[in-house]
């Protein structure tokens, strides 16, 4: 019997930082200690420092790149996030 797996099953987050808005106030923590503007990929990378998780997992970083992402456009369009034009920009 084959299962299928969708890619919300492909990368289960740690349950520690997998909470409902964890990963949003993380973003913006990083916002906050920025001296110039970051791309999103950038901001994925040092969550994945900050998290331990391998930063030279392609899949992962993917993933990740794409979560991170959405939170920022959902904060975006808030009003709490501030974006510029220009490669990398959400």
């Amino acid at each position: 019997m084959t299962r299928f797996m969708g890619a919300s099953a492909a990368h289960r987050p740690p349950e520690d930082w997998s909470r409902r808005g964890e990963k949003t106030r993380f973003v913006l923590s990083i916002f906050r200690q920025a001296a110039e503007p970051l791309t999103t990929r950038d901001i994925v990378l040092e969550l994945l420092v900050e998290r331990t998780l391998d930063k030279n997992d392609q899949k992962l970083l993917r993933i990740m790149t794409k979560r991170v992402g959405v939170a920022l456009r959902l904060q975006r369009e808030r009003g709490v996030a501030q974006c510029e034009q220009g490669p990398g920009s959400i």
